[in-house]
């Protein structure tokens, strides 16, 4: 929809669907009917080559057998991209997000509802280099503070603020690819007085990035991270950490793409920290121009560690959905997701599968 000098995308996805184990358990399984409804509209305009966004979408779901798991989740996300001149230019991004950690889903004692929360996140990177040049610096800082609404005297611990900042300087060594050295540092602040969950963590990668050719591309970084606890009584971590991400065309209507990446991921309840290292694959194919469908699969690893945590799960998720063109306003879609983790500690292994039907609609 033209708008003046601005381009508006709105649209509306129904879904409806059934998840046989809706709090993640070994024994005394829930299932339940879902209905989400999600109304969205996309604002664009540009202005002197600068380009201006505005996101809002939310999403409304209703479960039939278990009404207190009802929920609904918003985000309004405003972002622009600024080139100022041949080798500078400057994005930003400012989101406000509301949203639930449905029950099952944390090691946060089990309540009579989800854990709601609000979310604000700000977020800039700043490229210094033209696109010809060898050489390419990027600076990019983050902050986001995370506040719990209900449940308090489960959720007022997980309260925090966090700090990003990083630097990445990228050498051209081919015409398509470039070496990369990047350096990043990260303060996750908790609101409790004297959190020991209070850290700094710290990471530095080498890696490359490159698009030889038309049917692949892609970026690797590998490192060392560590995590400083700063009130004390919790051992520092430390361990290799890495990001990797390659997209594989061997046709133009077929796509492979597989990712890995082994990082830190807050404390829900169980330890100080959590290792975790994350494999992906999915495979996207359009098998004409109408009807595509997504293959995937992912793992991930969890390692609890600190405060004499000695968990480990391993969740692996595959996955098929489908999707329909039936007209250039409305789509059509299926997708079935099985999910299962295994565990040394019998009480946290569960599997669930989610069947979700949906139509959507755009002007």
């Amino acid at each position: 929809m033209q708008l003046g000098p601005v381009v508006a995308y709105p649209g509306l996805d129904l879904q409806v669907g059934y998840n046989d184990n809706l709090y993640q358990r070994a024994s005394n399984v829930v299932g339940s009917a879902i209905t989400v409804i999600s109304p969205y509209v996309r604002l664009e305009t540009r202005h002197d080559g600068n380009l201006y966004e505005l996101f809002y979408r939310a999403d409304f779901a209703r479960y039939t057998d278990s009404p207190a798991d009802n929920y609904q989740s918003q985000i309004l996300k405003a972002s622009a991209k600024f080139v100022f001149d041949a080798r500078n230019d400057l994005r930003l991004r400012a989101e406000l997000s509301s949203g639930v950690d449905p029950r099952g889903s944390t090691d946060r004692a089990f309540s009579s509802e989800p854990d709601a929360w609000t979310k604000t996140t700000l977020y800039g990177i700043y490229g210094y280099g033209a696109a010809g040049n060898p050489g390419r610096l990027e600076f990019d800082g983050s902050w986001s503070a995370l506040r719990y609404t209900n449940n308090r005297a489960t959720t007022a611990a997980a309260d925090r603020n966090s700090t990003d900042l990083g630097a990445t300087f990228y050498w051209r060594i081919a015409p398509k690819t470039r070496v990369l050295a990047q350096v990043r540092r990260a303060l996750i602040d908790y609101e409790q007085d004297g959190s020991s969950l209070t850290s700094t963590e710290t990471r530095y990668y080498v890696g490359a990035q490159w698009d030889a050719t038309v049917q692949t591309a892609g970026y690797a970084k590998v490192g060392w991270m560590n995590k400083d606890f700063t009130n004390g009584g919790s051992r520092p971590q430390s361990g290799a950490s890495w990001d990797l991400g390659v997209r594989w065309s061997p046709l133009s209507y077929s796509v492979l793409d597989v990712s890995a990446v082994r990082t830190f991921v807050e404390s829900t309840g169980v330890g100080d920290t959590v290792i975790s290292s994350r494999t992906s694959a999915t495979w996207t194919h359009a098998w004409n121009s109408r009807f595509n469908h997504n293959l995937y699969s992912y793992r991930t690893n969890d390692d609890f560690v600190g405060s004499g945590a000695t968990r480990q799960d391993e969740t692996t998720t595959i996955g098929l959905k489908l999707n329909y063109q039936y007209q250039r306003w409305l789509r059509l879609g299926a997708e079935i997701t099985h999910t299962e983790r295994v565990s040394n500690d019998a009480q946290f292994f569960y599997r669930r599968n989610l069947l979700m039907f949906t139509v959507g609609g755009t002007l």
